[in-house]
This record gives C-alpha cells, sequence and structure tokens, in this order.
C-alpha cells in the first residue's frame, strides 16, 4: 500500500513539473529546446508510473476496510431501527501532564512533579493512552466525468430508446403523377441494468475500537463502485456489462501526430470540431485524460499560436470554447487509441440506474459471525447505451 501512495505521489509530482513547464511557455509562447526536453522527460516519467501503478492495482484484490452516516450497524432490539456500536471515550492526557514532564525534561529527570514515569513499563508506562488520530488519510480517487455528462434516469425493467434510423427522403414529382414513397426508419436500444459491487469483510474488534474506520469503509466501497462503473462507461463492451462509449460513437477523424511528435495535434482539434453536426454545438463538450491534455497543450504552445486554443476560467479548462472534462479511463494517446471525445453527451449518451441513483450499503453480520467478522457490501445495477453516435464524435490516432 505504501508503495501505490507513493507511485501516486511521484505521479502527480511530474505532472506538476510537466504543467509548470507548459504554463511557462503559455506564458513566453515558446519552449527552449532544454524545457521542451524536460517535459518529454516528465511525461515519460508518468507513462512508466502509471505502468507501475496498474500493475499493483491489478494484484490488489483484497480490500480489508458502514451507512452513510459512517456507523456500524447490528441487530437492534424489536422496534428499534439500527444501533450503532457505542463509541468508546478517546482517551487523553491531563492538562496538567504536559506541563508537569516539562518541568521533567528541563530538569534533567531530577524533578518530577507527577507520580510514576513513561520511561519504564511497571512503573506507569503501562497507564500511559496511545492515541490514535481519528481522520484516516485517503487516496485520491481517479477522475471521473462521465455522469456529469451523460444523460442519467432511473429505471424499473429493461427500457427500449426508440432511435431514428434515417430520413424519409423527399423528390421532384411531376405533374399528374403519384408522389414518391420513402419512409423514415426505426430502431431501437436497449437500456437494462447490470449487477456490480464490492464486499470488505471486517473484524468485531477494528469496528469497535476504531470509529473512523466505520465511515472510511463506507467511502472506500463507494468509491471503488464509482470507479470501476467509470471505466465501464468508457471501454465496457456492451454484453453482460454497460457499453461504453470507446468503439460506439461517431467516426470521427484519424490524424497523425503533429511535425514536433505530439500525438494529439492542434489542427487533428480543429478537424474533429468540424466533424460534429452543428445541432450538437451548443451542449458539446471534450472528454480526455488529463495526460491527454498535456499533450494539447504541449502542441499548442509549440504551434506558437497568436490566440491561445487551451484556456482556463476560474477552475474549468476550455479547448477552443468548449468545456474540458477529465477521466483517468480515457485511452491514453498512443497510436491506435482514441485518447478524445467531443460532442454533446447529454443527447448521445444514457446511463440508466435499475431502481434509483443511489450506491445501497448493506451490512450482513450473521454470515461470518462465527469468526467475529461483519461483512460488508455495497452494489448498484447500472447500465449504458450510446443512443445517437453522430452526437459524440472520436479523435483517433493513426495505427502508423
Amino acid at each position: 500500500m505504501a508503495q501505490l501512495a507513493n507511485l501516486k505521489v511521484e505521479r502527480k509530482a511530474a505532472l506538476d513539473a510537466a504543467e509548470a513547464l507548459i504554463r511557462k511557455g503559455e506564458s513566453s509562447g515558446a519552449l527552449t529546446p532544454a524545457e521542451s526536453s524536460q517535459l518529454d522527460a516528465h511525461m515519460l516519467n508518468v507513462e512508466t508510473i502509471n505502468s507501475k501503478i496498474k500493475l499493483i492495482e491489478s494484484q490488489n484484490t483484497i480490500r480489508t476496510m458502514i451507512n452513510p452516516q459512517g456507523v456500524l450497524l447490528t441487530d437492534a432490539p424489536k422496534g428499534v431501527e439500527g444501533r450503532p456500536f457505542a463509541k468508546p471515550e478517546r482517551r487523553v492526557f491531563s492538562e496538567e501532564y504536559p506541563g508537569s514532564f516539562y518541568t521533567y525534561v528541563q530538569s534533567g529527570g531530577k524533578r518530577m512533579e507527577a507520580a510514576l514515569y513513561e520511561g519504564s513499563s511497571p512503573a506507569g508506562g503501562y497507564a500511559v493512552p496511545i492515541v490514535v488520530d481519528d481522520q484516516i488519510v485517503p487516496l485520491a480517487p481517479k477522475e471521473m466525468s462521465i455522469r456529469e455528462l451523460a444523460t442519467v434516469i432511473p429505471t424499473v425493467a429493461d427500457l427500449k430508446l426508440p432511435v431514428k434510423g434515417s430520413f424519409g427522403v423527399a423528390s421532384a414529382k411531376a405533374e399528374n403523377a403519384s408522389f414518391a414513397e420513402v419512409d423514415p426508419t426505426l430502431s431501437q436500444v436497449t437500456l437494462s441494468a447490470f449487477m456490480s459491487g464490492i464486499q470488505e469483510t471486517i473484524s468485531w474488534e477494528l469496528a469497535q475500537d476504531v470509529p473512523a474506520f466505520n465511515a472510511f469503509c463506507v467511502q472506500d466501497m463507494i468509491l471503488a463502485q464509482q470507479m470501476y462503473e467509470e471505466n465501464k462507461y468508457i471501454n465496457g463492451s456492451g454484453s453482460g456489462e454497460p457499453q461504453g462509449l470507446i468503439g460506439n460513437v461517431g467516426a470521427g477523424v484519424t490524424e497523425e501526430p503533429d511535425s514536433n511528435g505530439n500525438l494529439v495535434s492542434i489542427a487533428g482539434i480543429l478537424d474533429l470540431i468540424g466533424t460534429l453536426n452543428a445541432l450538437y454545438h451548443p451542449g458539446a463538450a471534450f472528454l480526455m485524460s488529463r495526460l491527454t491534455s498535456i499533450i494539447i497543450r504541449k502542441a499548442q504552445v509549440e504551434s506558437n499560436l497568436y490566440n491561445p486554443a487551451w484556456t482556463r476560467v476560474g477552475t474549468q479548462d476550455y479547448l477552443f470554447g468548449y468545456p474540458v472534462s477529465y477521466s483517468s479511463s480515457m485511452p491514453a494517446a498512443s497510436r491506435g487509441a482514441c485518447p478524445v471525445l467531443f460532442g454533446d453527451f447529454k443527447r448521445g449518451f444514457v446511463i440508466g440506474d435499475r431502481g434509483g441513483a443511489g450506491i445501497n450499503v448493506k451490512v450482513l453480520d450473521q454470515p461470518a459471525a462465527q469468526q467475529g467478522q461483519i461483512i460488508l457490501l455495497a452494489y448498484r445495477r447500472s447500465d449504458s447505451r450510446v443512443r445517437r453516435s453522430e452526437a459524440i464524435q472520436a479523435y483517433n490516432v493513426a495505427s502508423s
């Protein structure tokens, strides 16, 4: 776990360093050869660290980490709806203790204002409380955006979504001749629900002795569920799981790297914007990983544009005036990959949550009671479908 945390800290430092160079280039109008070389080194370091993180996370199959209020529920007496474990009193030092200890240190151990002392366990050390901070410092979750961009609806059963397949066709008509009939066609998309979730097990002792762990477990499970779904909403096959955006949206553009070797180019982004039908532009946005955004900003600096393509207002990034959203589940920029999506996601992509959008958390205190353990479950039934592929266009990097 420590290794994983250290790697994420290293990755953040490398990304921050790359962004600092980009900001410097954006201010001065260009990067020096040395700065460009440093930027490439930082980006290569990020890719190397990402590979190591992915390997560690793939091997981390056990999470030993209850209701949304952060308390652990057990069987309650009849008529009582859920009774939390009693929170033990936190043991702390008395107000006089720090002063007395300071006096003891100042006197070189010759003056004591308290009976016994901490240095020897039989002489008082056994009675000194060990205090652990109530807050567990969490890991930063992966960036997620799909639920904010897409249309999200509750479902109670499989839902058929009618979709227009083609237009009716008008044509010229000669006098006294019949009108030609070419009717529009319809198709449909089925929005179903697929179960996914996570199980975590904690001991009775841990649940009772560390109250902060209860809320930590619930938050950890909810984040794990959200990160799993985010990946499926982008990369899912649609068979036995949600359908992802990649491979199911408009063909968009296929571009070669620019003359500076940037896999995503400013010219390519302009080509991508041009492929989207005008109807979808008012609600259009970009979706990419933060790493891809660095590549685009680097391409902007190296192009020495008079009017910057990439801008920032407050905490929101914009590319050619369109908002940019980030997801860690988007493919990295590489040959043959699709690192950028652009379009109106609310019109083109729908997510259905069976029974509502909440993530369910269950506490099972009976199945493992003989081992003194409580099982926690978090789950949701959800599906996603691309209902209008033309509303979202893909930026594809040429495979060779």
